[in-house]
């Protein structure tokens, strides 16, 4: 939905000088009627969504930095502040008049400042965790750096880009809504990269294997066995290999 939504922004952007002239002024306003329709949708079912936020607000006390205490749970925050205005301006808009339409505007325009604000701060907490990342050189907690550092970078990436959209959105500082959609829209799909279901591959049998499984007239029992993600462990190891 946020896909298409943006999707629908964009081509706003591209249609925005003809705005009213023929074809691409009725392309223009159809894409305007569709990104306002999603909109509303998406924001009727974003109730709810601050309570994960606010049982996780006690896990801020527990970082070991105290700057990324502070920074953390004033992302946290702000959000939440996003969210309550985000609501008020959805009950605005319901009255259906100009007044509530313009009332509520300006309640969803200033959460989406605070939006900006807590988006900004997530990019830098990842950008701290990305430097002391960089800066270990623990050989034995390799494979966990090495996850760690796309972690931060894929944060730090999003995060960043979620700003820029936020403070075009708030009229804080406004930049291109074609540039926005396309952005909008990449961020969708970084969004939709963790939750895919990762594809397993079949294991396939080895040349020798199939040589002897003929010679024997049968499959032959292999000694190891082999994880989705091709890696082996032999039948002392009692853990799956990560």
């Amino acid at each position: 939905a946020r896909f298409a939504q943006f999707g629908s922004r964009a081509l706003m952007g591209l249609t925005a000088g003809r705005a009213g002239i023929g074809l691409v002024g009725t392309l223009h306003a159809d894409a305007r009627h569709l990104m306002t329709t999603i909109s509303g949708a998406r924001r009727t079912f974003r109730w709810g969504r601050e309570l994960p936020i606010l049982l996780g607000l006690p896990l801020a006390f527990e970082l070991p930095d105290p700057l990324d205490c502070v920074l953390d749970l004033a992302q946290k925050v702000t959000v939440l502040i996003f969210f309550t205005l985000d609501h008020i301006g959805w009950v605005r808009q319901l009255r259906q008049t100009r007044s509530g339409l313009m009332s509520g505007l300006s309640s969803i325009q200033l959460g989406l400042k605070f939006l900006t604000v807590s988006c900004s701060l997530a990019a830098l907490l990842a950008a701290r965790r990305l430097r002391r990342c960089l800066a270990s050189d623990s050989v034995a907690d390799a494979p966990a750096l090495v996850l760690e550092r796309k972690q931060c970078m894929f944060g730090l990436v999003r995060n960043g880009l979620m700003a820029v959209q936020a403070a075009h959105l708030s009229r804080w500082l406004e930049t291109s809504d074609v540039l926005v959609g396309v952005l909008c829209m990449w961020t969708s799909f970084m969004d939709l990269v963790p939750v895919w279901p990762e594809r397993k591959l079949a294991v396939q049998p080895s040349l020798v294997e199939k040589e002897v499984a003929g010679k024997l007239g049968g499959p032959r029992k292999r000694d190891v066995s082999v994880d989705s993600m091709g890696s082996t462990e032999g039948p002392e190891s009692d853990e799956a290999s990560n």
